[in-house]
């Protein structure tokens, strides 16, 4: 009597309908992504005063933008004066989505960039401000090259070295912890300095 063998079963190839879908989404989060990316680290650069007009901003006021009113965002008003200058020098500026609730008179340096109405505040309070951004967005950049790279699963062997898309793959890795790990960080620099500042 001869016994007959059942060849293993094969996983079912991914519906191509849903790959489509999968390689479009991960498409749209890529150019967003990149997008905000791009923004960030030039804001992050004025920042860090890599180039712009160096000067002070004097907040007017601020309020609240958050519309569920849990006083979570702010936007503030006032007047930017490049160094040297005076108050007849002072360019009306409003800064969107500061994240902090400055009081009304309150001055800190900052920096103009080419467009008029671009002013960051400068120095670690600054820099933290938009360090979270360009961390966060490099970490989804990374995590969209992750998944287009990462290679299928496979029965795991400790005698075979792993492949050379699988190391790149898991640098990608490395990249998306340090992305948000400077996130976060800079996160907690912001929460000390709403006490500080």
């Amino acid at each position: 009597m001869t016994e007959t063998t059942t060849p293993p079963s094969t996983p079912k190839p991914r519906h191509l309908v849903t790959r489509v879908f999968l390689w479009l989404g991960s498409a749209v989060i890529a150019v967003l992504a990149f997008g905000w990316a791009i923004l960030s680290t030039t804001d992050l650069a004025l920042s860090a005063g890599v180039y712009g007009t160096p000067g002070t901003y004097k907040v007017d006021s601020c309020y609240d933008t958050n519309w569920s009113g849990k006083t979570s965002n702010y936007s503030c008003t006032g007047g930017f004066t490049p160094d040297g200058g005076t108050a007849d020098d002072a360019y009306d500026v409003t800064l969107e989505d500061t994240g902090h609730d400055y009081p009304d008179g309150h001055v800190f340096d900052a920096r103009q960039g080419v467009d008029p109405d671009a002013v960051q505040r400068t120095g670690v309070w600054g820099v933290a401000g938009e360090l979270w951004q360009a961390g966060f967005a490099v970490a989804i950049l990374a995590w969209v090259a992750y998944m287009g790279i990462k290679p299928p699963p496979s029965k795991p062997d400790p005698k075979r070295k792993p492949s050379r898309r699988t190391r790149v793959a898991d640098r990608t890795g490395i990249v998306i912890m340090g992305g948000i790990a400077v996130g976060a960080l800079s996160w907690v620099v912001m929460f000390v300095g709403s006490f500080i500042d």
